[in-house]
């Protein structure tokens, strides 16, 4: 079980760090106007864990609607641990980037799911 949560956490995080990587790049030579960088990471945000969901409802057997709850809340656990400590932000917009990282992630799970008994 263990196994399948970190396979599906590295692809996870290795999405989103390149990608943080590539939109920080367009950030820095001004390719992108500012409004449009906080919607692309966003998106890569987004992105990367539905396919880390897709992964963890891909491998399991049954209600992968549970399997992404579970997936989601231990990421949003982490991210905000990590927001708590360093940064000490909290507002409404960081409870709805919240919500929308969950319910992603809970959908991605559906998604594999079904990827998987069709095939």
């Amino acid at each position: 079980m263990i196994k399948k949560y970190l396979k599906a956490y590295i692809y996870t995080f290795s999405i989103l760090i390149i990608s943080l990587i590539i939109i920080t790049l367009f950030s820095y030579f001004n390719i992108f106007k500012p409004t449009l960088i906080n919607i692309l990471k966003l998106l890569t945000v987004v992105i990367s864990m539905f396919i880390g969901s897709f992964i963890i409802g891909k491998n399991s057997i049954k209600k992968g609607y549970l399997e992404g709850l579970k997936y989601g809340l231990i990421f949003i656990v982490f991210i905000l641990l990590i927001n708590i400590i360093f940064i000490r932000y909290f507002s409404l917009k960081l409870i709805i980037y919240y919500l929308i990282i969950l319910i992603t992630s809970i959908l991605g799970s559906m998604f594999g799911i079904n990827f998987k008994k069709s095939n």
